[in-house]
């Protein structure tokens, strides 16, 4: 018995800290757990890798292929029998074949063009889906950051009026303040009270989505901001000239160049096929057996298939002029984001700029109305405005500090600087 205990006070340790939950987290962490977990990305890496095997399979055309072959026949002997005919019954053979196309209007060299283009554009989308991703986690982290900044702020103003309220009934005991004072601070003390517990139930539907993406248990961890607050914007010439190379429309520009490939292979069709083929005999019927080898050529050309190459000619150039509009429009699309995000980023900086100035101004005039109070010169309805206009003004410069580090993450996705 006493063994047992001891086995169990041994276990259990390492079982709780098995199951204990993680300490703390930054957007960077949550951004690799995100990747590990993330569906979306397996798939896309499931859809790189199988266009690398037809680009494999597009090699093989161009390759020579060598088999080996065997096989044996018996013929019927019973209607040569009296003819002079000889009949070898039976015929047996063992060979290895070789088989190269020669020229074929170089379709195999297209089609490997176009699988390596495609390819390529697979990879670039997939790159295009870890900066989406990052977008997604990124705007979940700072909403829970977000959330929980309100939060800090609302009990601030929660600690506030219950000093206001102390302070009014000490007031009230002594003659100098009336009751309807306290009932009034009461009542708003409860009411930030109330909307406290309304950001703790959306801190915690916001961290159950950034859990969600994460794949990891974050209800109880501590989110580290470790990102600067930015006080300038590089200019929107410099953040336009990112747009050709983000990995998105560089997936279009790719897209283009394999249908201009496709375009090449579907006319090859036209083009005469030669190829060559040889034998090599290991094994044949006697009266074959000393030709030990042998060698071909054939071609052929295309004269007449009922309109299908014309009109597969003609899809295939239509394919092509659709790649250039959507790359077109893949280019005015990424400029549009990258102007959206400045300008959002701008609006954010120059908010945070002037709630900080108001804030700070709060502050400054809740401090002088609470002197004044004490000395008469004001009511408590004035401390009450200026508690009131400082609460407000504390939450609007944090809200507005975390967005505008949200607006620089998302020009920073947008521009693919990040991740």
């Amino acid at each position: 018995m006493l063994r047992l205990l001891l086995c169990l006070s041994l276990l259990l340790p390492s079982l709780g800290a098995q199951e204990a939950p993680l300490v703390d987290a930054d957007l960077e962490r949550c951004y690799a757990w995100a990747k590990e977990r993330s569906e979306s990305l397996r798939l896309r890496e499931e859809q790189v890798r199988q266009l690398e095997q037809q680009f494999r399979q597009a090699l093989a055309g161009a390759l020579p292929s060598v088999s080996f072959n065997a096989s044996d026949k018996w013929l019927d002997k019973s209607g040569a029998a009296g003819g002079g005919v000889t009949v070898q019954s039976p015929q047996p053979q063992v060979n290895l074949s070789l088989s190269q196309t020669l020229f074929s209007g170089l379709r195999e060299y297209a089609a490997m063009a176009a699988a390596k283009h495609l390819g390529r554009a697979a990879e670039l989308q997939l790159q295009r889906a870890r900066a989406a991703l990052f977008r997604d986690v990124s705007g979940a982290f700072y909403l829970t950051v977000s959330l929980e900044t309100q939060l800090a702020d609302t009990q601030a103003a929660v600690a506030l009026s219950a000093d206001r309220v102390r302070e009014l009934r000490e007031r009230v005991a002594l003659g100098r303040s009336r009751r309807s004072e306290v009932v009034l601070v009461e009542s708003q003390l409860a009411s930030l009270q109330a909307q406290a517990e309304t950001q703790k139930g959306q801190i915690a539907v916001a961290r159950e989505l950034l859990s969600f993406l994460t794949g990891q248990e974050l209800a109880r961890t501590a989110l580290r901001d470790r990102l600067e607050r930015l006080r300038a914007v590089e200019p929107e010439e410099a953040l336009l000239a990112r747009a050709q190379e983000r990995s998105d429309v560089q997936a279009l520009r790719k897209t283009v160049l394999a249908q201009e490939a496709g375009v090449r292979a579907t006319k090859g069709a036209w083009w005469p096929t030669v190829s060559l083929t040889g034998n090599y005999y290991l094994k044949r019927m006697p009266a074959l057996d000393p030709i030990k080898w042998d060698i071909g050529v054939a071609g052929s050309l295309p004269l007449f298939a009922g309109g299908g190459q014309l009109a597969a000619v003609r899809l295939a150039d239509s394919q092509l002029e659709a790649a250039r509009w959507a790359y077109e429009l893949g280019l005015r699309q990424a400029r549009s984001d990258i102007r959206s995000a400045a300008a959002a980023l701008r609006a954010a900086v120059a908010v945070a700029e002037t709630s900080e100035k108001a804030y700070l101004k709060a502050e400054e005039a809740h401090r002088l109305v609470v002197q004044e109070y004490r000395l008469g010169l004001v009511n408590n309805l004035d401390v009450l405005s200026a508690m009131n206009s400082l609460v407000a003004a504390k939450s609007a410069f944090d809200a507005s500090v975390v967005q505008a580090k949200l607006e620089l993450l998302r020009l920073k996705v947008s521009t693919e600087e990040l991740p």
